[in-house]
């Protein structure tokens, strides 16, 4: 036997982890996520990741069985099996840096910064007053799947100090990031970047003269593909495809950045992020929608600001990467 609901048209867009609170209101956010994750959360009959956008009329199911706890129980759904539990912790929109004129907040991996036409949901900006004030405006952007900083002006001299220090190139972005292959050396790509569509962009031969513009790239820790895999839970059928023999846990440093610099810069060195289909990769997700690679922007320095935050899948390494990772991040 099963339980049901069907997707009303203001839950639509909506992930499947949020809209099952109507199927389980005592249950916390973990629990449902790893509910999707053991294959008991069906859309129209299929099983479905936590992240997968629900649509109006859409029928969400999960069995009779399934565990219900208490609220005092919610974020402790007794699922042991290693193979079980969740890559992501619970991992929300939050505060990590106040000034007067600048704050830095951090972004989930599976969240939109910018609310985007014709896709009601949730995002960075739609919180954005509820955790600063009215006046607040993001300043800089990251892809849906990428986590980390995303930096707010308080008012117009925060947003001209923001500018300021990127146009002066004094702004110093650090991300870590998970490729596949083997890099043992520090590595520049310095190829322009052109917008070839809408969703990609495309590495030209020649050098940019413009250093603001170039990704260098710092080999932290050399990994067994397998064992990555494995310790992030990328199991089927939410992904597919070959697993590399070998990953590098890198740390990429930008100064100003353009949309997907660090993504096709990698791949263009011949290191695509674990799970980027756009760029190249060979392990990826088995739907577009649920498009996820392993890219986390750490640290934001500028002058008169810096503000560094973690990352909930470098716990989930082995001690050396996730120490190697935390030395670099802070150095």
């Amino acid at each position: 036997m099963s339980r049901s609901i069907t997707v009303f048209s203001e839950e639509n867009d909506r992930r499947l982890d949020r809209v099952l609170e109507r199927l389980l209101p005592g249950m916390g956010l973990r629990g449902r996520r790893r509910l999707c994750e053991l294959g008991l959360a069906t859309i129209n009959g299929h099983a479905a990741p936590p992240a997968r956008k629900v649509r109006t009329g859409d029928i969400v199911t999960i069995p009779d069985d399934a565990p219900e706890p208490s609220a005092g129980e919610a974020e402790t759904l007794p699922v042991c099996r290693e193979e079980t539990r969740s890559a992501l912790p619970v991992d929300e929109v939050r505060l990590v840096k106040r000034t007067p004129h600048l704050a830095a907040l951090y972004k989930p991996a599976g969240m939109h910064t910018e609310s985007l036409a014709g896709k009601p949901g949730i995002s960075v900006q739609t919180l954005l007053t509820s955790i600063l004030d009215r006046k607040a405006r993001l300043v800089n952007r990251l892809d849906f799947p990428t986590s980390g900083l995303v930096a707010a002006a308080l008012d117009e001299s925060g947003e001209r100090q923001y500018r300021q220090a990127q146009e002066d190139g004094h702004t110093e972005k650090r991300y870590l990031a998970i490729l596949e292959g083997s890099l043992f050396h520090d590595r520049l790509a310095v190829q322009r970047l052109r917008l070839s569509s809408r969703s990609r962009v495309l590495v030209e031969p020649t050098p940019h003269p413009d250093p603001r513009r170039h990704t260098s790239v710092h080999p932290l820790a050399v990994m067994d593909g397998a064992d990555v895999i494995r310790r992030l839970r990328l199991q089927a059928p939410f992904w597919q495809g070959r697993i590399p023999p070998c990953v590098t846990l890198a740390g990429c440093v930008i100064l100003k950045g353009a949309r997907h610099q660090i993504r096709a810069h990698c791949a263009a060195l011949g290191f695509p992020l674990l799970g980027d289909r756009r760029y190249g990769a060979g392990f990826g997700p088995a739907a577009d929608d649920d498009e996820r690679f392993f890219l986390h922007h750490a640290r934001l320095r500028l002058p008169a600001f810096d503000a560094l935050v973690s990352v909930p899948w470098l716990s989930l390494l082995e001690e050396k990467p996730e120490s190697a990772a935390k030395r670099w991040m802070s150095r």
